[in-house]
């Protein structure tokens, strides 16, 4: 009798974990990846080399964007799943390691067993992954006066711009099938000359004008050096007339938009080839609207990294006219300078110039209070008592964050709706807030149901635990 009593109580670890690994395997079979990270994290505790377990807790925090743990975790998991050279490369992508991130993607392609459905993407990952490297020895040292977090469709608003630099305008413009994007036009300090971003059939493209007596002539495309197969915008011209800043999501780009900027060359008759001004301007979000105030030494530059869907950050610093460089050495200080994770101001006095009103770029986030009870409240997961309210929390909070997101596209298309007069644009938005609306009462009710159980748990396990 003793010697059975021994053997369950051996048992009965074992057949915890292995209920443990199942619950884990079937949440990452379901993409539940935020749930699936948590046990492989309590799994790895126990058997800390068990490839399959680093594997799958690295690939969690793969697509929960923890490239950092993923890096870990998949460089501990070896080389017994095929995808893990992807999944590491695409990793260090992210984190702006290029040429580690660039050894692994070539690894994965020549391997025998790459899969054939992620070799596009590999392809182009690997030409971003080469700009990307090439821009990481030529890092912009920028002193830094301002930035505030604004709504995408008026960041205009905030350029302070003298009129000596010319008039630029902003109009939001809505395509069938590709969404909101903006149209720009800048007109010269003198009036007699401007540059304007348009659709064509398949594109964006820049185009210019000369003003005449009698109005704007016709318009022309800037120039095929410029305009390419993919989307040109955002032009600034600079009081030289000769140098042109523009954005473009092409070949050259390190992801969306880049900022490009190339000058007039009266030998040619044309413009030169444009060059990516890169990092800490550039990066693998949305960066645009590049514009230069000399007399006054001042600079802008718009960019969505790091920012909520139809926010962007604007950023005002010094402008020199002179470059100077930082250091690679690869460090992590270094790579948050290039990708302004961390911000060098100006000075002390200049930085305290921001409004308080105003949204800074990375503003404190406002604790989410949840009533457990009327006198009970948390803010996070990690003051839940039972630890499946505290799991179920952070997928409401997941939830929640969705739901915000949508409401605020919501409000913009109905912004967009009142004030549209056209009968194809009106019908189009319509059918998209149907969707919106449909999709947020689902959630909604997702919501109410997950605060339910969130509560429920929480309580019972207190009561049973004698706090209450």
């Amino acid at each position: 009798m003793r010697w059975f009593l021994l053997l369950y109580i051996l048992l009965i670890p074992l057949l915890l974990v292995g209920q443990s690994a199942a619950k884990a395997d079937d949440l990452f079979t379901k993409r539940d990846y935020l749930q699936a990270a948590q046990l492989y994290k309590e799994l790895l505790k126990n058997r800390p080399n068990d490839a399959l377990y680093n594997y799958r807790y690295a690939r969690s925090n793969y697509e929960l964007k923890e490239y950092d743990i993923a890096i870990q975790y998949f460089t501990k998991s070896g080389t017994r799943y095929p995808l893990t050279a992807y999944y590491l490369a695409d990793s260090y992508f992210h984190t702006y390691r290029f040429d580690d991130a660039i050894r692994l993607y070539t690894t994965y392609a020549e391997s025998t067993t790459a899969n054939q459905a992620y070799l596009a993407d590999v392809e182009a990952k690997l030409r971003r992954a080469t700009v990307g490297a090439r821009l990481m020895n030529r890092v912009e040292k920028i002193e830094f006066t301002d930035s505030i977090v604004v709504d995408k469709r008026e960041f205009l608003k905030h350029f302070e711009l003298s009129r000596e630099v010319g008039v630029l305008d902003q109009k939001p413009f809505y395509k069938t099938g590709s969404g909101w994007f903006d149209l720009i036009t800048f007109v010269t300090q003198r009036g007699d000359r401007k540059i304007f971003s348009d659709t064509t059939h398949h594109s964006i493209d820049l185009y210019k004008a000369n003003k005449l007596l009698d109005g704007w002539a016709k318009a022309e495309p800037l120039s095929s050096v410029i305009n390419t197969s993919a989307d040109e915008n955002y032009p600034f011209l600079m009081l030289d007339g000769l140098t042109l800043y523009y954005a473009s999501n092409g070949e050259n780009s390190l992801g969306g938009y880049d900022i490009f900027v190339t000058r007039f060359s009266g030998v040619s008759n044309d413009y030169l080839n444009p060059d990516n001004i890169g990092l800490p301007f550039n990066s693998m979000a949305n960066d645009y609207m590049m514009v230069v105030d000399e007399l006054n030494h001042s600079g802008w530059f718009v960019s969505d990294r790091f920012q909520p869907r139809n926010k962007v950050a604007v950023y005002r610093f010094i402008y020199t006219g002179q470059k100077q460089f930082l250091t690679n050495d690869n460090s992590r200080e270094f790579i948050d300078a290039a990708t302004l994770r961390t911000i060098q101001w100006s000075n002390q006095q200049e930085a305290t110039r921001r409004k308080p009103s105003e949204t800074t770029v990375k503003p404190e986030p406002q604790p989410v209070v949840f009533f457990v009870t009327d006198n009970l409240r948390y803010t996070s997961s990690d003051q839940f008592k039972s630890p499946e309210s505290g799991i179920l929390f952070s997928k409401w909070l997941n939830l929640k964050e969705s739901t915000d997101q949508l409401n605020e596209r919501l409000n913009e298309l109905r912004a967009f709706f009142s004030g549209s007069k056209e009968e194809l644009e009106r019908a189009t938005l319509s059918r998209e807030m149907l969707t919106l609306e449909r999709q947020g009462r689902q959630w909604k009710l997702q919501l109410e149901e997950l605060e339910k159980k969130i509560r429920n748990e929480e309580i019972k396990f207190l009561k049973k635990t004698d706090v209450m």
